[in-house]
């Protein structure tokens, strides 16, 4: 059994448009070890980074992973397509797969799974939190996707949204993953006058997209928003291209920050010389779940990690004691609605935290859907 514990494995990005938080992602999930003294069973942690470069590769590697390694559990994910691919590897082997930074709305959703828990927000969530203060812009909306899983449920969600409140989608556009040049999306939204810019981009691709507008002339021109928002986009665009109303599962400042998760801030900036970034506190969030199973039940077996993760309430994390409900396995969780500073004077410190979602704690198993909502039945 040590060989199943010796090695945990994650997948996150270590090329492509999310290569950045792939990084902060794994140092954030090696802070969660160091927690526990690298050891847990009195058995030590090794953390293996496997690339999640298309969901095709990542599914082969997973195979391989639970066929031939025979690992207790897998953690990672940015990419929804990739976590969609690996689901059905995991539930097959019944295997513990802890998804912590996709997206899509399926994952807990029509698509979820018994043995797949998920720590990211749902873009049925997160388009909830923003609406009422993207809605005070106009009525005309302007679409840009990435054309997979997480950008196209990100159009869907939001769009429901915005056409029950009486706005119209003025233009929807998908653009490939990893697109460098959005001049034609951008003479779109100039000729179209839009109110409202939604974009279902993340990584290099939403920064390439600030830099653009910045370069045209369109910086705070209209309201611009996204289903979720890294730090780190934000960062390598500048604090003359940045600007927006964003979602934002967690921040390293501010008031909302509770006692685990500063001490985590902490922890990551004096590792790493600057602060994590959400991406870092959802692998560290994810990792230090598995390990607190693993080390609350004595076992590794994922049957047993499985239902205490179903029964178990985390506190101390956020404002409220944050819990994996036990019939999606969504991590519920309050979020933050953050607006990006109108002057940054620090090179990190970009948002200002305008509410938080829901504003009640009783509220929160509300926001994110029933059951029959959602859709999610788990396979027998």
């Amino acid at each position: 059994a040590n060989a199943v514990l010796a090695d945990n494995y994650h997948y996150l990005p270590k090329s492509g448009p999310y290569a950045v938080q792939g990084e902060i992602g794994h140092n954030g999930a090696q802070i969660a070890i160091d927690d526990f003294g690298g050891k847990v069973l009195d058995r030590p942690i090794d953390l293996i980074w496997l690339d999640e470069s298309s969901p095709q590769s990542t599914q082969q590697n997973m195979r391989k992973l639970i066929e031939e390694e025979k690992v207790a559990a897998v953690q990672g994910g940015v990419s929804s397509g990739d976590v969609l691919a690996i689901m059905p590897v995991a539930e097959r082997a019944k295997t513990l797969l802890m998804a912590s930074g996709p997206n899509a709305t399926e994952i807990t959703g029509k698509n979820c799974s018994k043995y797949t828990f998920r720590v990211d927000l749902p873009n049925k969530v997160t388009v909830n939190s923003v609406y009422p203060l993207l809605k005070e812009r106009g009525k005309k909306w302007y679409f840009v996707v990435a054309s997979y899983a997480w950008g196209i449920d990100a159009y869907n969600q939001m769009k429901d949204v915005v056409v029950k409140g009486g706005g119209t989608v003025v233009v929807y556009d998908q653009a490939p993953l990893g697109t460098t040049d959005y001049s034609s999306y951008l003479l779109k939204v100039r000729q179209a006058k839009t109110d409202v810019v939604y974009v279902g981009l993340g990584g290099t691709d939403l920064t390439n997209f600030l830099k653009q507008m910045k370069e045209i002339g369109l910086t705070k021109q209209m309201a611009l928003s996204a289903p979720i928002v890294n730090d780190t986009d934000l960062w390598s665009a500048g604090p003359d291209a940045a600007f927006g109303i964003y979602p934002k599962i967690w921040n390293y400042t501010g008031a909302h920050l509770a006692k685990k998760s500063a001490d985590f801030a902490a922890a990551y900036t004096k590792k790493h010389g600057g602060p994590p970034e959400a991406e870092g506190w959802q692998d560290w969030f994810g990792m230090t779940s598995i390990l607190t199973a693993i080390k609350e039940t004595k076992s590794t077996d994922s049957a047993k990690l499985v239902g205490f993760l179903e029964e178990h309430k985390f506190d101390g994390y956020k404002d409220a004691p944050i819990f994996f409900r036990n019939f999606d396995h969504q991590l519920v969780q309050p979020l933050l609605v953050a607006q990006v500073k109108d002057k940054i004077t620090d090179k990190y410190d970009y948002f200002d935290i305008k509410s938080e979602y829901p504003k009640d704690a009783a509220a929160l198993n509300e926001a994110y859907g029933s059951q029959a909502d959602i859709g999610c039945t788990f396979k027998a």
